[in-house]
């Protein structure tokens, strides 16, 4: 079975060997090579959250480095797209590109743009059956339009732009959600701190995970976890739910699944008469405060010492 994951900064030598072994029925071993120098070490560097891995048992298979433009925030754009010859016309580049497309959607970006070059003629082809429109150009080859010079004297390039709609809800209707279990725990303390960008699975101990599962949520995307809500309905205070530890991961931000699962908990501490839900976070945790705040949250001035010395807390309340 192919599985899609995100892909990482390890990944790169192995993009690299297949690169050279991919293309090698089309070119000679240096061409091959020449070719892998279009993919630098520092787009798995600094491009893995948004590039696209598909492996199965034997390995990688397919993979799709792409990036959100820094520089224009409408914009995604596809550098490099590579499939294993033997797995060349299954659908699996189409595969790749949709989940590149939904994923931009769902970051808030509202066009993809792609090269190659104007004798590419599988490539041209390919992009105008997956939606793009070849950009204009200020040449015509075989009565396509080509950027002259596009990536220097005499590097040519057809340059091709697809327009994305907004798929939210489309977005949250391809996640399965279901209640966490104790396995879930290794899963996501892996993730944890990749996503905050600095150690947070400090904060999440195995007992929540052990004891609390039946309140948690996990939401999953073709096997692969993209959210989760830590909670529990409070034992002591039978009229109180509490959100301890929740997070999406980054490829799925801004598309409403954090939204999608804190209601979800809501639901749930409804249906057992819970009329609070509360949660903390830290006062310099602005995104944290902000996203609270939108869902209807309280928020205290920051609390003391509250997790202890030095350790102060702002703590939320929302009534149901």
């Amino acid at each position: 079975m192919h599985h899609v994951r995100r892909a990482r900064t390890a990944d790169y030598p192995t993009l690299v060997e297949c690169v050279q072994q991919w293309w090698g029925d089309s070119r000679t071993p240096e061409q091959a090579r020449e070719l892998s120098l279009l993919l630098p070490r520092l787009f798995l560097q600094h491009f893995a959250a948004t590039s696209l891995v598909l492996e199965d048992a034997t390995g990688i298979r397919a993979f799709l480095v792409g990036f959100h433009s820094a520089d224009d925030e409408q914009q995604a754009y596809i550098h490099f797209v590579g499939v294993d010859p033997q797995l060349r016309q299954q659908g699996i580049a189409r595969r790749l590109y949709t989940r590149f497309f939904e994923r931009a959607a769902a970051a808030g970006r509202t066009e993809v743009r792609a090269i190659t070059s104007p004798q590419n003629t599988g490539s041209i082809a390919f992009h105008k059956a997956m939606g793009f429109e070849l950009a204009p150009g200020d040449l015509e080859s075989a009565g396509l339009p080509v950027h002259s010079d596009y990536d220097g004297p005499g590097q040519h390039r057809v340059v091709f732009r697809r327009k994305l709609g907004s798929s939210s809800a489309d977005t949250l209707q391809s996640f399965t959600t279901r209640p966490a279990g104790p396995e879930d725990f290794d899963t996501i303390v892996g993730v944890v701190d990749d996503w905050w960008g600095r150690p947070a699975s400090r904060d999440l101990t195995r007992v929540f995970v052990d004891h609390f599962f039946a309140t948690s949520l996990i939401a999953e995307r073709d096997g692969e976890l993209a959210g989760f809500v830590i909670g529990f309905l409070s034992p002591s205070k039978p009229k109180e739910a509490y959100i301890h530890f929740t997070g999406v991961a980054p490829a799925w931000r801004r598309s409403g699944l954090g939204r999608y699962l804190y209601e979800r908990f809501f639901d749930m501490a409804r249906a057992d008469g819970r009329t609070l839900v509360k949660a903390i976070t830290s006062p310099q945790n602005a995104r944290s405060i902000a996203f609270h705040n939108a869902m209807g949250f309280t928020n205290s001035a920051p609390i003391t010492d509250y997790d202890g010395p030095s350790l102060d807390r702002v703590a939320f309340t929302r009534p149901l």
